[in-house]
Formats: structure tokens, sequence, C-alpha cells
């Protein structure tokens, strides 16, 4: 409690009180002189009727006795400012991750299986701050660094939808969406349609991502992408890499091609990011997410410098929820007693 004396202080008065009420009841008796005595009226004790009117009057005195100490510990206690207190400490897991989809043509048979992937990475995460950054030839961000992981998983379960349900199939003449799908990427497309996965951009962008500079944290890029960059680039995938290295970003990739046998692209996507002392995972085998997890528990995790605080927050409800309740109890026994 806020000031413990004030309530012991309500308990010493409202006991000085009931002394004195109950000494000047006891003189008075005393004062009253001799007891009169009524003839032949000692069978009325006797009477059913007498009895039950006895039992609810004792009945009565003895609750209206508890619910005035209830009402009187509950007021004292109300007097007191009771609060609750709680240690904050504000070293906190310093982790911050952005998670960098690829949405270009190439990619949307892989994406809504690499949102499901990213879905199940944000249920291992405890403490961390994840990002969710769309991009092809512009980039979209579906949410900034937050530790709200309910809200994170339901964005990705939406993009895992709209992709998987968005892809029609592909031919040579490219890939067909649905319209949902279209509007949904068309913050990322190029309206000329002239320039597509721009890998060095989407990197550079995800790591432009992160905040806090000045502080020692550790970051992470989640990059899925095939890397088939169509169009020219402000950074190549190269200096996105060393934008990253300059940031102490560690780049991770998910390739949704052939890990076994890759192309030029998917080589230089591997070669890149391990630059950075990330991995190379395949997309699409399971145990990639069990691998990124431990890649991520693997990271050093620094610890914001900070104090233990003590907070206090007023809790009055339980004490007042008493009082209202005893008082209301003592209405219902004065009219059921008749007192």
């Amino acid at each position: 409690m806020r000031f413990p004396w004030l309530g012991w202080a309500c308990l010493a008065a409202v006991a000085i009180v009931a002394a004195a009420g109950w000494m000047a009841l006891r003189e008075a008796g005393r004062r009253s002189g001799a007891r009169g005595w009524v003839a032949n009226s000692g069978y009325v004790r006797e009477l059913p009727k007498y009895r039950t009117l006895m039992r609810r009057t004792r009945w009565a005195v003895a609750a209206t006795a508890a619910c005035l100490a209830v009402l009187t510990a509950a007021v004292s206690v109300s007097a007191g400012a009771p609060v609750d207190r709680r240690v904050e400490d504000r070293r906190l897991s310093s982790r911050d991750i952005v998670l960098c989809l690829d949405s270009s043509g190439s990619m949307i048979p892989y994406d809504a299986e690499i949102a499901g992937a990213f879905r199940q990475m944000v249920d291992h995460f405890s403490g961390e701050r994840i990002a969710l950054h769309l991009w092809s030839a512009r980039t979209m961000v579906m949410f900034p660094l937050t530790d709200d992981y309910d809200m994170a998983g339901d964005t990705l379960d939406e993009v895992g939808r709209l992709m998987g349900e968005g892809y029609q199939g592909q031919d040579d003449s490219g890939v067909y969406v649905t319209n949902e799908l279209y509007e949904f990427l068309e913050a990322t497309d190029d309206p000329n349609m002239e320039v597509s996965s721009l890998a060095g951009d989407g990197l550079a962008g995800c790591v432009l991502g992160f905040d806090h500079t000045d502080q020692q944290r550790s970051r992470m890029v989640i990059l899925a992408t095939d890397n088939e960059v169509l169009g020219a680039q402000i950074y190549t995938l190269s200096q996105a890499v060393d934008l990253a290295r300059d940031h102490d970003v560690l780049v991770t990739a998910l390739y949704p091609g052939d890990t076994a046998h890759l192309s030029a692209e998917g080589e230089e996507l591997r070669d890149q990011v391990r630059l950075t002392g990330g991995d190379f995972y395949d997309a699409h085998d399971p145990l990639s997410v069990d691998g990124i997890i431990a890649d991520i528990e693997a990271q050093q995790v620094a610890e914001v410098q900070g104090s233990a605080t003590t907070v206090e927050a007023d809790r009055p409800e339980r004490a007042l929820a008493w009082v209202a309740l005893s008082l209301l109890v003592l209405l219902g026994l004065a009219a059921w007693a008749r007192l």
C-alpha cells in the first residue's frame, strides 16, 4: 500500500468509536434503574413465533457485525491506497530481424511456401523484433520492426493466402495471377513493367529498415529471392552486401531453386550472403527453418543498457468491490430483519 499508516489509522478510529459506544450504552443501562416485570409472561419465550423471531434477530445481528467488520477492513485497505509493484528490467533482448521477400513474378510460385516458413519462424521468436518487406521493382513495408507477434503472424498468414490463392500458373509468356493478388502487389511492381526482382535494391531497402543505429544490436536479414534480376538497379547485390556489412547486418538467404545444381544467380547469392557471416538455405527443405532458427540463436545477444526500476500502479478495485458488497449485504439484512 502507498499509505499503510492511513489504513491502520482508520482501524484504530473505528475501534475507538466502537469502544466508546459500547461503554456509553453500558452506562446508559446502569442509569435506567430497576427492571420492570410483567406478570404471567414467562410462557411467551416458549412460543414458536417468539423463538423464530429471536433466531432471526440473532442471525441478523451476527451477520450485521460481520458485514461491518468486512466493511471496516475494506475501507481501511482502500484508504491505504493499495498498489501493484513490479520490477521492470529495461535490458531487453536486442535482436532485430527483417524478413525480406522477393515478390517478383518468378518468385510468386514459391512465395506462399516461403511466407509459411516465415510464419514458423515467428512462432519460435521470443523478445526479437521483426519486420516484413516485400519487394520487386519497389519495396513495400508490410510492418516495420515490432514485437507484436500476433499481428506479424496474421500478416504473414494473409500474405501466404494471397500468394497461394493468387497464383494461377505460368507458361513461356509469364505468370498468371488473380486480380486480388495483382492489386496487392501493385505497390512493388514497376508501372512500366520494365524492371523486376531488383535483388540489390530489395536487400538495401531491408538493411535500411533497421532503426536505433547508434545502439549495439544484433541484426539479421532473411532474404528470400532467386536473384533473377531484370533491369538496372541502384545497388548491385554486392553493393547491397557491402552496405549490410557496413551496418553489421548478417544476411541469410532462402533460395527457391535447386541448391544441388545452382545457377550463376544462385551461386552469386550464396557467395555474397556468406560474406556477411550468413548462410544459404533451400527454401523447399523443411529443415531450413530449424537451421535459420539455430543461426538466430547463435548470434550474440546484446543487451540494451538500462537499470531495473520499480513501477507502481494503483489497484483500489478489489477493496472498493468489498466495500460495495458489504453495503449491499447490509441493506439486504436490514430489509430481511426489518432493522
